[in-house]
């Protein structure tokens, strides 16, 4: 993870970074590395109906290592457009909130799990 130093002195000026920039930054840089990882995955994967064989992706996987910062990211993306993130929200939080008759039903599983990161906080 790169770090920011908080008090950098450059050509005589000195540049008090406050905790609320340095959160700015970090979301930023997050945001920058998921939507690259994103579409790198994207790119990639070929036309397979295995879900697994996209959850094993390096680029999805390296999006589950970002762990909870991805989950916002992940949710926007399923409300723009439903794609195969069930994994990796599962993974990433340890819940599945899909309804068993909804499975296999890619919109409904998005619209469960959009209905879970609202009342998580995730999602407006």
């Amino acid at each position: 993870m790169m770090t920011i130093n908080t008090n950098l002195a450059i050509e005589g000026y000195s540049l008090i970074v406050d905790k609320r920039t340095e959160k700015a930054f970090y979301a930023a840089e997050s945001n920058r590395k998921f939507h690259r990882l994103a579409d790198q995955w994207r790119s990639e994967r070929r036309a397979t109906s295995l879900v697994v064989d996209m959850a094993v992706h390096p680029a999805y996987q390296s999006i589950i290592g970002m762990g909870p910062t991805a989950v916002p990211l992940i949710l926007h993306e399923l409300r723009r457009s439903p794609d195969h993130w069930f994994w990796a929200l599962r993974s990433i939080t340890g819940e599945n909130p899909v309804p068993e008759e909804s499975r296999g039903n890619m919109r409904e599983m998005a619209e469960a799990w959009l209905t879970w990161g609202a009342a998580k906080g995730y999602v407006d």
